[in-house]
């Protein structure tokens, strides 16, 4: 390797909230680290009816706690008590209740910008910690012992040395592409449509996934008598009730959802984005290892992508430090050894989820498939099959299969 202006154990491409969370994670620990954004983070969305959210499941709430965040946003967290799945034009819907489950919720929903807000307000805190935003990657060159990244700033070019390098940096990864990794993807010719509105009845802590001709509808419980919703629609679709007047696009919102929250009482901004799953060759090279977006991007239907890249974060976090007592002065988390124990942890739970939803939306996500009768029927004995609730139940929420340690509740480190 050349010479370093910066010189870390780990370097995190990526700040959004599944890299400023890992960081957060190692800040406590031995390890450096360097995080890379291309955002400026203080630039954090100000208060207001859009704000985009995030449903968290409930092992991502104990993720977080764990890590000391969760009281600084639970005051803003709106707890999901039910889920309510049904079909458009057929009879024949499931409840999945957090009461039946032994849990107090089922997941919260809560706004980006309150979690990204208190993960940077830890951040700006935290020791052994370097955060260079805005800035880019220009390169990256892996080597034996470790990886060399060039990153360009305002000011000036950086060389940053590291043991390696976690790639965070979302769905169309600039690390992947460096380190050579191939991707599939499977578009689904769709368009996610989200916005927030009120509503006549109150949600009272409902989430509602709706499966319509066009695609999935979810309707997701806010804080302050709000609804978050992602509709899923054509990309033809999708082009045209975004160009819509607000009191034509509540009427066909309305026509989709259906009256079990009453009227739609007001309509905040719509964007739209296309859906595609996304799937990386590897979730592990030399000297790297991928996580979040970059490893896996899913359809936002069941609404796992951030609970599956908290998982991710918190396994990774706790494999890279679980052996620092044995030997610290050589302990290496890009060993091969090390990235070799996480993707043997992550990939099952990754392709388990990846199928999942891929499922989902090749059952219920188009229009015109064969049997459309029979999904109602197939909602209709899933509700009346208590041990087929409660496994999707513990999968969603988060609490199937090999568990972290921030996800039991417990300290990353075993002697804290």
């Amino acid at each position: 390797m050349g010479h370093a202006n910066l010189e870390a154990d780990v370097l995190i491409v990526g700040g959004g909230l599944a890299g400023s969370t890992l960081a957060h994670a190692l800040a406590p620990t031995p390890l450096t680290t360097v995080l890379v954004e291309v955002r400026d983070p203080v630039q954090l969305e100000q208060p207001s009816f859009d704000g985009r959210a995030t449903a968290l499941a409930n092992g991502s709430q104990r993720i977080l706690a764990s890590l000391g965040l969760w009281d600084q946003v639970a005051s803003d967290a709106e707890p999901i008590r039910e889920i309510h799945i049904s079909e458009c034009g057929w009879f024949g819907a499931a409840r999945i209740r957090a009461q039946e489950e032994g849990v107090p919720a089922l997941g919260y929903t809560l706004e980006n910008r309150v979690l990204g807000g208190a993960l940077w307000r830890a951040l700006d805190r935290a020791d052994g910690f370097t955060c260079l935003a805005p800035a880019e990657l220009s390169s990256l060159v892996v080597g034996t012992d470790g990886v060399e990244a060039e990153v360009k700033t305002a000011e000036k070019r950086l060389s940053i040395v590291a043991k390696v390098v976690v790639a965070a940096d979302g769905v169309n990864s600039l690390v992947r592409r460096e380190l050579g990794i191939a991707h599939h993807e499977d578009s689904y010719q769709q368009q996610a449509v989200i916005l927030n509105c009120t509503t006549e009845i109150p949600h009272a802590g409902r989430a509602f996934e709706r499966f319509t001709p066009d695609g999935p509808l979810a309707f997701l419980p806010l804080s302050a008598g709000r609804v978050a919703v992602v509709w899923t629609l054509s990309h033809e679709e999708a082009g045209r009730v975004s160009a819509l007047e607000d009191d034509v696009f509540c009427s066909e919102l309305q026509a989709a959802f259906g009256y079990r929250l009453g009227r739609l009482t007001r309509i905040g901004s719509r964007t739209a984005y296309p859906l595609a799953r996304v799937r990386s060759a590897a979730v592990i090279g030399p000297r790297a290892v991928l996580i979040g977006s970059a490893a896996v991007n899913l359809h936002p239907v069941a609404g796992q992508g951030f609970n599956l890249a908290l998982r991710d974060v918190a396994s990774l976090a706790e494999t890279f430090t679980e052996r620092l007592d044995e030997r610290p002065a050589t302990n290496d988390p890009g060993s091969a050894d090390v990235l070799n124990r996480y993707q043997q942890w992550r990939q099952q739970d990754q392709k388990k989820v990846a199928a999942l939803t891929h499922g989902l939306i090749r059952v219920f996500g188009y229009g015109g498939l064969p049997f459309a009768a029979s999904r109602g029927l197939g909602l209709m004995a899933f509700d009346l099959l208590p041990g087929a609730k409660a496994a999707l139940a513990r999968q969603t929420m988060g609490l199937s299969g090999r568990l972290s340690r921030l996800a039991r509740g417990l300290p990353l480190e075993a002697n804290n």
